[in-house]
Formats: C-alpha cells, structure tokens, sequence
C-alpha cells in the first residue's frame, strides 16, 4: 500500500489526504496545532468563482470546483456528523463608478461566453433581490450561481471528518523537512527530531509551506494578512452575498450574523488585528449597505492567506524530487479550489492522470524563481 504524509491540516491538507485514502492510500496528516486552525477558521467561506476572476485557467478552474462543491460538502458533513450551512443565494458586486460600470458590461459579456451566469443589473433590481444594498451606484453585478459555507464550522469538524476514516492525524508536532537521501522522498522529519517514513509527501501547509526545509527550491508563496469583523445578529437583514471591485465583501450566516472583510496586507506572519485594518474594511462595506454605519463589530479576528508569486495555486509534483507533491498558494480560493485541487494531487500521486487540466498550475512553472 502507498505511504503518504500530507503536510497541514486545513482544508487543502484535508481534501487531499481524503482523496488519497479514497484512492486506497494510507495516510498521515501532520500539523503542529489542532486542524483548521490557520487560514481555512479564518476565511470568510464564500464558494465565489466569478467574482474578482479573469478569463483564463483560474476562471475555469475555480468555476469546476465551485460545480464539485457540493458532492464535497455532504461528503464532509456525512464523515463529520454535522452541517457545513453550505448555501447557494448568489452575489452582488456593486459598480462604484462609471469606469466599474463599463468594465463589468465586459465581463457579463466574457463570463457568459464561458458558460456562467452573470447578469448587470441597476440599482431598483438589486435592492429588489436584496433590500438594503446602496442605491448610490452606477450599477450591480449579479452572479447566481456563487455561494458559501461556515468556514468557522468546516475548521472545527476537519478532525472529526478525519477520525472517521483510516487517516491518521498527528496534530501535536510539526513537520519540519522533508527527507530525500538520494534524490527521492522517503518520509518527513518532524520538530521534536523523531521520522515519518512515506512513499510521496504532499505539501499542503498553506502560508507556512515556505517555511518547511528539504525542498529543492524555496517555496514561492507568503502569508498576506487579512482582516474581518463580524456583525451581530439582528444588526441588518442580509441573505445575499455583497461584495465591491476593492476585494470588500459582506457574508450572512444562517445564524443571522454579518461578516465583513477583508484586508490584504504584506505583514509577513504577524496575525495582529490593527483599527487602521478594521477600519478601512467598515467603511468599505458601508458604502455597500448604508444601514451598517455606527453599527460596532462584536469579533474581529485576522488569518494568513498562502499568495503564490503569480498569485495562481501550485498544484502538482515537483519537478525535480520524486515524491514531492504541491498543494498550496490557493490565495483567496482556499475554500473553494481545496477539493478539485485535492483530488488532481491525488491522482497524480497515485500514477493517475487527472481529468481537469492542472498543468497552467504545475510547480515548475517558476523554474528557479524566489517569491
């Protein structure tokens, strides 16, 4: 049987240990805290192909994730015992200015080309789907098709989906290299010096992937901060994802709080929260539903995103260690590109060749570039 070691225990760590062991894989996670607790607790959840998208690779990427999504989900919610709240309630994306207004016509125009639904609609249509959304701008974008999950909740049932499968979970020590004497992976070497052996490790540590040793290149991915609040119940109606051009967005969950994020800032591995951060990301999303001005968070919290030096995930095998695999970059689109990114890794582990084109991500696209 292979041996597999997965490297982190978020969402990218955990789909692709899930598919390995579905492909008859025995399997170990490793990470030095509980699973879930880095990025994948800290994201706001949302399964958004279109908004922020460009034509290309990525768009068709994350648009076959977002379609694999829900197979995923019950798959998680069946091992774990518990509902992800996963919903499909679409967004809205607010054109602030005229310059917006026209770039969003192109992009109904190209998106629909690819098979998506988009619509441009003007304000009294918004306001319609979504009472409350600023009647101040040139126009919206609307996606039906985009969605979300509590991505609170998948972080705390990650170990529980584990313990009921054949995966082993090691969430007390860190990996600290990888191990390859002659040119090949043989297992990882962890913090407290003792030895994993295995027959392939898949990289999947997120922001901290560059941060393990034994890699034949350094890691071209860094943490970039960001931060989110969340509004108490009660506070505005919203069941619509509301999002602006500048990366701001607001989240409802089924139990009627409100997040709003985020920031992106090069702050290296410093996880603070900052009121210039909580600040900027407030007024941003008043601008989208006026009703949240005076309104004060009730939690504030900031996770570390793993950004690749192209900013596209990095996904597949290294191209100079056997037995080393990437799962990792996936920026913003954690959540969302962990299970179709996950199952491409797994079959490329385990000799096969993947149905989706994975080869615009492959790690030796960077030769031997630094981030």
């Amino acid at each position: 049987m292979l041996e597999l070691v997965v490297i982190g225990s978020g969402i990218a760590g955990f789909a692709s240990a899930l598919a390995l062991w579905e492909r008859g894989a025995a399997v170990t996670v490793v990470e030095g805290s509980r699973p879930g607790a880095g990025a994948t607790g800290a994201s706001a959840g949302m399964l958004v192909a279109q908004y922020e998208a460009d034509p290309g690779d990525m768009f068709r990427l994350d648009l076959e994730s977002r379609r694999r999504y829900p197979e995923f989900a019950a798959r998680v919610e069946e091992l774990a015992g518990r509902s992800l709240h996963m919903r499909w309630d679409g967004m809205l994306v607010a054109n602030l200015s005229q310059s917006e207004h026209e770039g969003a016509e192109l992009t109904v125009r190209w998106q629909r080309e690819e098979g998506a639904e988009a619509e441009l609609l003007d304000p009294r249509q918004a306001a319609e789907l979504q009472p409350g959304v600023s009647p101040s701008v040139v126009s919206y974008l609307w996606f039906p098709g985009e969605g979300q999950l509590d991505s609170q909740v998948l972080a705390e049932v990650l170990g529980d989906a584990l313990s009921h499968t054949e995966i082993r979970l090691i969430h007390d020590n860190a990996a600290s290299e990888i191990l390859s004497p002659a040119g090949e992976v043989t297992g990882v070497g962890m913090a407290d010096g003792r030895r994993l052996d295995a027959d392939a490790v898949v990289l999947a540590a997120g922001a901290w992937s560059c941060r393990i040793g034994g890699v034949p290149r350094p890691v071209p991915v860094r943490p970039v901060r960001g931060q989110i609040l969340r509004y108490a119940a009660g506070a505005v109606a919203l069941d619509l994802l509301v999002a602006s051009h500048a990366g701001r967005y607001l989240v409802p969950r089924d139990d009627g709080t409100i997040l709003a994020g985020s920031t992106m800032e090069e702050a290296g591995f410093d996880r603070s929260i900052t009121e210039d951060g909580m600040q900027a990301v407030h007024e941003s999303v008043t601008e989208l539903v006026p009703a949240l001005e005076g309104l004060k968070p009730t939690e504030r919290w900031a996770g570390l995103r793993p950004i690749s030096a192209d900013r596209l995930p990095i996904i597949g095998p290294d191209p100079d260690l056997a037995g080393l695999f990437y799962a990792t970059g996936y920026g913003r689109d954690g959540i969302l590109l962990s299970p179709l990114a996950g199952s491409i890794v797994a079959d490329l582990a385990t000799g096969r060749e993947p149905e989706f084109d994975w080869r615009p991500f492959r790690p030796d696209r960077f030769g031997d570039a630094e981030n």
